[in-house]
């Protein structure tokens, strides 16, 4: 027996470890990973945003995100441009292939969502929503 398997972080844990897996699995046929389909999600969501905000939205250090970000340009599914008034920052936005993909990347989202759904009854959605929404809040 693994110790605190049965502690709510452990079980939190594995229920990340199944959610990647799903979306993984969704996302081969489109040669995306996680990170890439979360960045292409928020970049369709915060067209323009600049590099900082997707690593403080990953949670994922700057050179993380630069090597994810040149994926997606090599992929043709992002560009960056220099804006006049602070060269210093790219902003980041969807090529028309981005677009097209991001359509789809919501519809996998949307689909592990309904899944989690599917097995909870509205009572225990508001719950465990409630219950992750003050953990989230109280936690650090």
């Amino acid at each position: 027996m693994i110790s605190g398997e049965n502690e709510l972080s452990e079980k939190m844990y594995t229920l990340s470890l199944l959610q990647q897996d799903y979306i993984l699995k969704r996302l081969k046929g489109v040669h995306l990973n996680v990170l890439q389909a979360k960045s292409l999600n928020y970049v369709a969501v915060n067209s323009g945003t600049i590099q900082k905000e997707l690593a403080n939205y990953l949670g994922k250090q700057n050179a993380t995100i630069t090597n994810i970000l040149k994926e997606l340009e090599k992929k043709r599914l992002i560009y960056r441009e220099i804006p006049r008034d602070n060269e210093r920052q790219k902003k980041i936005f969807l090529t028309t292939e981005g677009h097209e993909l991001v359509d789809y990347v919501q519809q996998v989202f949307r689909d592990l969502n309904q899944e989690m759904e599917r097995v909870l009854s509205v009572q225990e959605r508001g719950h465990l929503l409630a219950g992750l929404e003050k953990l989230i809040e109280n936690f650090d």
